[in-house]
């Protein structure tokens, strides 16, 4: 009996792992309907859960994830550097994440965006994607779950057809014009992708951010040099001092939000009935923002777990107050009565507009949704982007300042 206890289940995964460089103190594996996730000691974490059947899920760390794919009675061991994140992880134990991984690296050195993609015939483009897909195939032959290698066949083909209908689109537009301009094109688009201006709104400093506009701007010229179409050259000039301006103007948004400890901006929106809410309404207690939208499918994904915090704090000096942004307002108000969703779920409707950006939006230079927010019970900012829902670290955020 005393070994019938004890004996594993054969459906357990352990998962062990060492990340480097983590980013917080936790890791999770997300399942459709459950998360699994511990602690990290020293880099290092295992756990261990029960599941069913094989099924994709995903690791999480920090604000990153990955694809797996777990079998009943798997021994995992990965190792990861967030820093490069998909081109670090290993994994023993476990082939079909491995081979996930390998074709995320072969995805990468295909590169199916590049030179094909823009200067080569539908013919020369087709034949890129029959290649990969050839050696996918070939690296499935190791998989022994038939249905693993069939879904991502079938998911491969799908994606494959996308790009194929891209292509063609582009060829369309692209076949009016000379080697000048569709070289010009390619190039403009992997500076674009290379440039990143929206990951470094935050990452670079005033000063830095408008010399890589600036240099930005400079490389297009030089590009546009190779271009013979004055009229083109023209659309060109215009839509480059167009982009400029724009990014100029999202990072001069980023740097007038309220810093932690300064005073916040404040707001007034809504509820179902009407009656407005402003941040001074919850004077004495913490206020946990969400801004998000019906149609957002991470916002959505996050509903569960926000469910959960607002439960596990219930009674405490914190309230919980959803804004959300769409314009489609009776869209909003059905889910929020379908999902039974709590807290306080205020109205602010689009704030986009052709004058730019209004409200929360523009006060906190919210680009993307979902975007929390956490204030003090004096008013004042502690995180004008505050972990999400289904991290630990929030809770950590709350405790310390409750």
């Amino acid at each position: 009996m005393l070994f019938a206890c004890t004996e594993k289940d054969p459906n357990q995964v352990t998962i062990t792992g060492k990340v480097t460089n983590p980013i917080g103190e936790t890791v999770a594996f997300v399942a459709n309907d459950t998360t699994y996730s511990t602690n990290l000691t020293d880099g290092t974490f295992k756990i261990s859960f029960v599941i069913d059947s094989a099924q994709y899920i995903s690791f999480k760390q920090g604000q990153e994830t990955t694809a797996m794919y777990i079998t009943p009675g798997e021994d995992i061991h990965l190792t990861i550097d967030t820093e490069l994140y998909d081109e670090t992880i290993t994994y023993t134990g476990s082939p079909a994440s491995s081979f996930l991984a390998e074709k995320y690296r072969l995805q990468e050195k295909g590169d199916f965006f590049g030179e094909k993609y823009y200067l080569g015939t539908t013919e020369e483009y087709e034949a890129s994607l029959n290649e990969f897909m050839d050696e996918i195939k070939q690296k499935l032959t190791a998989i022994n779950d038939s249905v693993f290698a069939a879904t991502e066949i079938s998911q491969l083909e799908k994606t494959f057809t996308y790009y194929r209908s891209r292509q063609a689109k582009l060829a369309k537009i692209l076949e009016k014009y000379g080697d000048d301009v569709r070289n010009y094109y390619m190039k403009k688009e992997l500076l674009d992708r290379a440039s990143d201006f929206y990951g470094n709104l935050k990452a670079l400093d005033q000063a830095a951010f408008e010399t890589a506009l600036k240099d930005y701007e400079s490389t297009l010229k030089e590009y546009l040099a190779e271009v013979t179409d004055k009229e083109y050259i023209a659309g060109q000039m215009k839509s480059m001092a167009a982009t400029v301006k724009h990014w100029s103007e999202r990072k001069a948004m980023v740097e007038s939000v309220p810093k932690e400890g300064e005073d916040a901006i404040g707001f007034t929106y809504p509820d179902m009935e009407g009656n407005e809410y402003s941040l001074s309404s919850f004077a004495g207690k913490l206020v946990y923002v969400d801004v998000w939208a019906t149609w957002c499918g991470p916002c959505k994904g996050e509903i569960p777990y926000l469910k959960q915090l607002e439960e596990d704090y219930h009674g405490k000096d914190i309230v919980f107050v959803s804004i959300s942004t769409d314009s489609n307002k009776e869209a909003w108000e059905k889910m929020v009565v379908e999902e039974k969703l709590g807290g306080l779920q205020l109205h602010a409707g689009s704030e986009w507009g052709e004058n730019g950006m209004t409200g929360i939006s523009r006060d906190y230079a919210i680009f993307g949704i979902p975007r929390f927010m956490l204030f003090s019970k004096d008013g004042k900012v502690i995180s004008s982007d505050a972990p999400r829902p289904s991290s630990q670290e929030i809770r950590t955020l709350i405790d310390k300042n409750l």
